[in-house]
């Protein structure tokens, strides 16, 4: 089985090139800026809908701001 893990140095790069404030862009995603700072330092992995609603904030695609990884069953 694959599931997708997000690259959190993306989202933040991202991010900051669309000139999106930290606060603003957890706003924008309906999630709790701490909870966004995790997931831009790589300490959290959010949900599968947590992840598409960050690609949709960014205008991007999930596959732009995250890998596959194989889980073993």
């Amino acid at each position: 089985m694959t599931t997708r893990r997000l690259n959190g140095a993306s989202v933040r790069a991202i991010r900051e090139a669309l000139g999106v404030r930290h606060g603003e862009f957890a706003r924008r995603c309906d999630i709790d800026p701490g909870y966004l700072t995790k997931l831009e330092v790589g300490s959290r992995q959010p949900s599968p809908a947590v992840l598409k609603r960050i690609a949709l904030g960014l205008g991007v695609s999930i596959e732009a701001i995250s890998y596959p990884v194989t889980v073993a069953a």
